[in-house]
This record gives C-alpha cells, sequence and structure tokens, in this order.
C-alpha cells in the first residue's frame, strides 16, 4: 500500500508544471553561485600559493644582498642594518588563515575579514599599515551573497513554493474528499507527500553544493558530508513546518501568507532578537573609545621615544653597539613601536576576543532560526567562524613575537643579517585543520528542531479529516 501511494504521489508531483518551475528556478540559482563560489574558492588558494612563492623570491634576492655586503670591505654595518630593517618591515612572509574542507561555502567572508597577515617590527595596526587606503568594508559593494547564504535565503522559499495548497486546495476543489475515501489512513498520503518534496528540495541543493565542492581543488569528504547532512535537516525543518501550515484549517493563501510569515521571522526578525541579546550578554567594544586610547598610546610612544630607546639598551647590554652615542631612525624608533604595542594589541584582541564569544553564544540559539544555524555551520566548515579566527590572530601575534625577537637585536646593534641568517628566519606555523566536533553542532541543532516540528506534525494529523 505504501509503495503504490508512493507512486502516486510521485506521478502526481511530477505532473504538476509548478513544481518542476520551482526546482528548476532553485537548481538554476543554486548552480550559478556554486560555480561562483567553487572558483573563488580555487582563486583563493592559488593566490595564497603564489603570494608564498612571491615571498621566496623576495627572501632569495634579499640573501644575495647580504653575501655581497658581506663580501665587501670594509662592511658598512649602518647599511646592512638598514637592509635588515627594510625586510624585517616589509619582508615577512604572508601569515595566511589556513581555509578548510568548506571554503566554497563561505569565500565572501574570507575576503571581508582578510584572514592574510603580515608580521613586521612597526605596528601593524597602525603605522605600518600595508593597505593602499582606508575604508570601511560594510559600506564597499559585497559581491553576490555566498553559496550558503543564497542556501538559507532561497531553500526554504522553494520549499513552500512546493508544499502551497498540499491539502487546501484540495479541499477547496472538492478533490480531499475522494482521497479520504479511497485510503484508510489519509495521513500516510500527506506524510508522503511531504517527504517528497523535502527529498526534491534537498535533491537540488545538494548537487548544486557537490558543484561548488568540486570545484575547489581543497574540498575534504568530512567538509561534504556535514554539510550534506546539515543540508538535509534545514530543508526537513522547513518541509515540517510548511506541513503544519497545511494542517490548519484556513484557505490555501492564507496558508501561505502565514509560511512566508514564518520565513520572513525566522530568517530576518529572529537573528536579529538574537544578534540584540548578543549585544546585551557580550557587548562589543567602542569603537571610537580604542581609537582615542590606540592614539594615546602612539602619542605617549612618540612622547617617551627616548626613554624607550634608553630602556632597550639598559634591557640589552650585549646589543649596545661601540662607539655610537646617538642613533636615529630606524633605531630610535623600534622601541617606540614595541612600548606602543604593548598597549595597542590587548585593544585589537577585545574585538576579536568578543567576537568569538558572540559567536558561540549566538550558535547555542541559532536553532530558533534555521537558516542562521546554517550559515554558521557554513562558517566553521570554511574555517572563518569568529572563534577560530580570533585563534588565528594570537597565532599571528606570537609570531610577530618571535619575528621581532629575530630581527630587532641584529638591527639595535647594527649588525645587520648575513646570508646564513635569511635560511633561518622564523616561520609561521598555521592552525591546524583538523575536524572538530563543533562542525555538527548545526546539523543536530536542526534534526532536533526537525524531529519536533514533525511531531507536531503527528500530533495534529486529526486535521487531515477535515472535508
Amino acid at each position: 500500500m505504501t509503495n503504490l501511494i508512493l507512486r502516486a504521489e510521485w506521478r502526481r508531483f511530477i505532473r504538476q508544471r509548478t513544481h518542476l518551475w520551482v526546482l528548476a528556478t532553485l537548481g538554476a540559482l543554486l548552480c550559478m553561485s556554486a560555480v561562483w563560489s567553487g572558483l573563488s574558492a580555487r582563486e583563493l588558494r592559488e593566490l595564497n600559493a603564489q603570494e608564498m612563492a612571491v615571498w621566496e623570491q623576495v627572501r632569495a634576492r634579499a640573501r644575495e644582498g647580504a653575501a655581497a655586503m658581506e663580501a665587501a670591505t670594509p662592511r658598512d654595518d649602518t647599511k646592512a642594518m638598514m637592509a635588515a630593517f627594510q625586510f624585517a618591515r616589509l619582508g615577512a612572509p604572508p601569515a595566511h588563515l589556513s581555509a578548510l574542507g568548506g571554503l566554497a561555502l563561505g569565500t565572501g567572508t574570507f575576503d571581508l575579514l582578510s584572514p592574510t597577515m603580515r608580521v613586521t617590527v612597526e605596528s601593524r595596526h597602525t603605522d605600518a599599515r600595508k593597505s593602499d587606503r582606508i575604508s570601511n568594508p560594510l559600506l564597499e559593494d559585497l559581491g553576490p551573497p555566498d553559496f550558503a547564504t543564497l542556501v538559507a535565503l532561497l531553500l526554504p522559499l522553494a520549499v513552500l513554493g512546493l508544499c502551497y495548497g498540499l491539502v487546501q486546495e484540495d479541499r477547496e476543489q472538492g478533490r480531499w474528499r475522494l482521497v479520504i475515501a479511497q485510503c484508510a489512513q489519509p495521513w500516510k498520503v500527506f506524510a508522503i507527500a511531504l517527504c517528497i518534496r523535502a527529498a526534491m528540495a534537498w535533491a537540488v541543493a545538494a548537487g548544486a553544493s557537490l558543484i561548488g565542492f568540486a570545484l575547489d581543488p581543497g574540498s575534504t569528504w568530512h567538509a561534504m558530508g556535514v554539510w550534506l547532512a546539515t543540508l538535509a535537516a534545514f530543508a526537513s525543518c522547513w518541509t515540517a513546518l510548511a506541513g503544519l501550515f497545511c494542517l490548519l484549517p484556513v484557505s490555501s493563501g492564507a496558508a501561505a501568507l502565514g509560511m512566508l510569515g514564518a520565513w520572513l521571522l525566522a530568517t530576518f526578525v529572529v537573528p536579529a532578537a538574537l544578534a540584540g541579546m548578543a549585544d546585551s550578554q557580550a557587548p562589543m567594544p567602542s569603537r571610537l573609545m580604542a581609537v582615542a586610547e590606540l592614539r594615546a598610546a602612539q602619542q605617549e610612544a612618540e612622547v617617551h621615544m627616548e626613554d624607550h630607546l634608553a630602556a632597550w639598551y639598559a634591557a640589552h647590554p650585549a646589543d649596545r653597539p661601540a662607539l655610537r652615542d646617538s642613533h636615529t631612525w630606524p633605531v630610535s624608533f623600534l622601541p617606540r613601536y614595541l612600548a606602543q604595542d604593548l598597549k595597542v594589541r590587548p585593544l585589537m584582541a577585545a574585538f576579536d576576543e568578543t567576537r568569538a564569544r558572540r559567536f558561540v553564544l549566538l550558535e547555542r540559539w541559532s536553532w530558533l532560526s534555521p537558516g542562521l544555524a546554517l550559515a554558521m555551520t557554513a562558517d566553521r566548515l570554511a574555517g572563518i567562524d569568529a572563534p577560530r579566527y580570533a585563534r588565528h590572530v594570537n597565532a599571528v601575534n606570537s609570531y610577530e613575537d618571535a619575528w621581532r625577537a629575530y630581527f630587532v637585536p641584529r638591527i639595535m646593534s647594527y649588525r645587520g643579517l648575513t646570508a646564513e641568517h635569511y635560511d633561518k628566519l622564523p616561520m609561521f606555523q598555521p592552525l591546524a585543520m583538523r575536524a572538530d566536533r563543533t562542525r555538527w553542532r548545526g546539523a543536530m541543532a536542526l534534526s532536533i528542531l526537525a524531529i519536533a516540528l514533525s511531531a507536531a506534525v503527528v500530533l495534529g494529523r486529526a486535521g487531515l479529516q477535515r472535508h
């Protein structure tokens, strides 16, 4: 009997052109987004590899220059010091936040957060800014939305379109009486119809996802499996919710408006409310106050520049150059930057740490908004979630300390670097690319929500007996 109902409902589904148009439109939009996201992920990975290749060339040229200065007689200490300073200032290798296997799901977020950093002996937060211009990324054109964002927006609309009038329209046209008369358990017809719609919506989104993963050379089977499982739970949530509206004793138009209102509420209103809750429990630091404290740190370091210079040589007597009573830039400035960063770094770290706390807080309640849960899972799979980004910044800070410890004594002592020193430069150790359980949180939360909504549908199945 179940197989007979399944075949009948499948024929009924595919013979309605509206269903085919909805699936075709959804598939076309998602496939275009998947191709764009997959190619962007490939380009980002290739760009990172190219940057490292360019840095190797820069290091090789610096090494040749150091060898030439070693061979010169007499050796110019000031020139050797300046060459070491220029390389330490601008020649550090890029410190990349290594993308994970789901990069194709969130390439736009990677571009927005600029996960590639370069350490320096100056201050990368203020004076040593490497960007060509100061800009606010929130005011710039961000381009097409990420693939995960598009899925979170469009898949629920497609499910609602497929489920429109599933029961109410048949009642209005008098066909539902025949279903009840010919089937002892009409809830089976309804359940199978919902399952077909959920499966078809998931299949279209999953097929587009596979295209994006296939175009990304760094994608992994684990990321793909987690994403497809989360996508299945996401489609099940919306299908079960649509089923609840189909059971209501209202017209098909009223049910459609109710489903659309639920989509607007869950997609836009609930995330805004959760953000408000995060603001109260983990408020972001004041950017205005941070700028004011940053400028104060700069001013204090500049006013006491001579004191910082004397304090550095007092702490490193072995690196005090002989026969030099006065120092000019850059030697006179380096201790100033070191002292300045002791105050600036905590200011910058406060923003990243707060973002990480807010992300965890929102993730805990993201089941209230299935779209938010899906998007946060995508961030986890891409490796650009706020907690991981905060750990990346800490790793960059540690690497910058090692970089400065390697170069600053050789600059302050006017020794410079020999050719061999360029072979032993400190190298950045990126974050591990291991899988963790946090990536399954979205799938588990959405699965529990789907089960709860499905149970509500089962409890309300008595409404199917109405003619």
